[in-house]
């Protein structure tokens, strides 16, 4: 509530203001009273009210003076005077020196000071407003903190001034919204905005954030409605705990990104970790095997789980995941894979999204990057091939594979492709190669070990017999 100091020599007349203005229903609070202006200065001094309503002609210090002396001080509280008939030039004296207006006694009722007061409540609320805007880049900087991809230093955690004085002493509501591909509104998230004094809305990633202000006591019963979308709820945060309080309320989300509690692992059921089956589905994903991909990514999936990712975690791994696999299937990642990714809003979805992507790669390298022929047998040895180039593939166990002489696979492998086998195997090394230096900081012999080369001198000389250049020459004049 707006808060209000009462000042007047005479008690009679204190009182009958006091008591002629229903205050809270208007927003407003007596916060203090005072019988002359120099007790009035202590007191503006102290309690920093957004209005003062004082008498012109008091002793010792009269309003003029206070309300001169309160502006020297940096006070901005908005004055109303109040006058008797014989004091107009005191009146306007007092609205060259920056009073809101002045009544005078005799005409003097709850009609003609409301009307002030609520003329007053419009202006603080306005300069609520755009001195809010000074919080945003704040909340950007507590959002990076919280995602990690920041660490907030004690500098950066510091509450801008222009928003310091106006909400430091407010009360704040944080509600998160798993909101999907836009920023849901406020009415989505039950929120009764006329309820509070601001309400400021963040979104960011597939989820939007309320930061709703209010007074001290007013009822936080009134502030909702049911939400149509799953929420979390921080209640009588403050400025001093917005960044904890926000994580919690973004942690309540959790249990409806699972659809439930997430479900620790058991000791019947461990499962490797989630670097191991990261590293696993890589692996599988080099290899083309669509199936055991689809396998290592539910695990993943349920591992994160299991371990109590909070969702946020989730889709930061599961982008990272991604883009990786963009680069090893050499496509270029899309800036709308990073919007599908934020958009979702449950793990199953989620998963469903970075399945398909899977399997789009893999038909892209098997499809485009490969020229399969009219000739099954050698279709199936090509396959194989990119499935399983890391091993040490001799041509006698690609014709065993396919049941037909070495000879005659040689033959028809050859009038098929332009190439014989281990040529053609060579370039699916060379290529993964190519991958591995442009979108890794792998070493050249862990690059060598990881596309089926046993010895790095000769894994340098078939690939700058095939690239024109050295793996480490490659890397170099293609800037990576």
């Amino acid at each position: 509530m707006w808060t209000v100091l009462l000042v007047e020599d005479e008690g009679f007349v204190r009182e009958a203001i006091r008591e002629t203005v229903d205050w809270e229903g208007h927003g407003f609070c007596v916060a203090g009273e005072a019988g002359d202006g120099r007790e009035a200065l202590s007191a503006i001094l102290a309690l920093k009210p957004d209005v003062v309503i004082a008498d012109i002609v008091m002793p010792g210090m009269d309003g003029i003076e206070l309300l001169k002396e309160a502006r020297k001080a940096g006070i901005r509280s908005r004055f109303i005077m109040l006058t008797a008939m014989s004091h107009f030039d005191y009146a306007r004296d007092a609205l060259q020196y920056g009073a809101f207006n002045y009544l005078l006694k005799l005409s003097l009722d709850d009609e003609v000071l409301l009307d002030n007061l609520a003329r007053i409540k419009g202006e603080l609320l306005e300069e609520l407003r755009v001195a809010g805007e000074a919080l945003y880049p704040h909340y950007h900087r507590i959002w990076s903190g919280i995602r990690g991809t920041s660490l907030l230093a004690p500098e950066d955690q510091a509450i801008p001034v222009a928003a310091a004085e106006k909400f430091g002493s407010l009360k704040l509501d944080i509600i998160a919204v798993l909101s999907g591909t836009g920023s849901s509104s406020a009415d989505q998230a039950g929120i009764r905005p006329d309820a509070y004094l601001v309400v400021q809305s963040f979104y960011e990633e597939g989820q939007t954030t309320f930061f709703c202000w209010k007074c001290h006591s007013e009822d936080e019963h009134a502030h909702w409605n049911k939400p149509n979308r799953p929420v979390g709820l921080v209640v009588g945060s403050c400025m001093d705990r917005l960044a904890q309080d926000w994580r919690r309320a973004l942690n309540q989300l959790n249990c409806f990104w699972y659809g439930r509690e997430a479900c620790p692992m058991t000791e019947d059921h461990k499962l490797p970790s989630i670097a191991e089956l990261e590293a696993e589905l890589i692996r599988c994903f080099e290899e083309r095997n669509q199936r055991k991909c689809e396998e290592v990514a539910a695990q993943l999936w349920e591992g994160m789980e299991a371990s109590s990712f909070s969702h946020m975690e989730v889709k930061m791994l599961a982008g990272h995941l991604l883009q990786i696999l963009a680069m090893l299937a050499g496509r270029r990642s899309e800036d709308s894979e990073g919007s599908r990714i934020h958009s979702a809003i449950s793990h199953e979805s989620l998963l469903a999204h970075v399945l398909q992507t899977i399997r789009d790669h893999i038909r892209y390298l098997k499809e485009e990057q490969v020229n399969f022929t009219d000739h099954p047998e050698v279709n199936r040895v090509i396959q194989y091939m990119l499935e399983h180039y890391k091993e040490n593939i001799k041509v006698a166990d690609l014709a065993k594979l396919v049941a037909i002489n070495v000879d005659y696979l040689s033959t028809v492998f050859g009038k098929k492709t332009g190439l014989t086998p281990i040529a053609f195997l060579q370039n699916i090394r060379i290529e993964q190669a190519k991958r591995l230096l442009l979108h890794t900081k792998l070493s050249v012999e862990e690059i060598a070990f990881q596309t089926g080369f046993t010895d790095g001198a000769y894994f340098i000389k078939v690939f700058k017999r095939m690239a024109g250049l050295t793996p480490s020459s490659f890397r170099r004049e293609t800037n990576i």
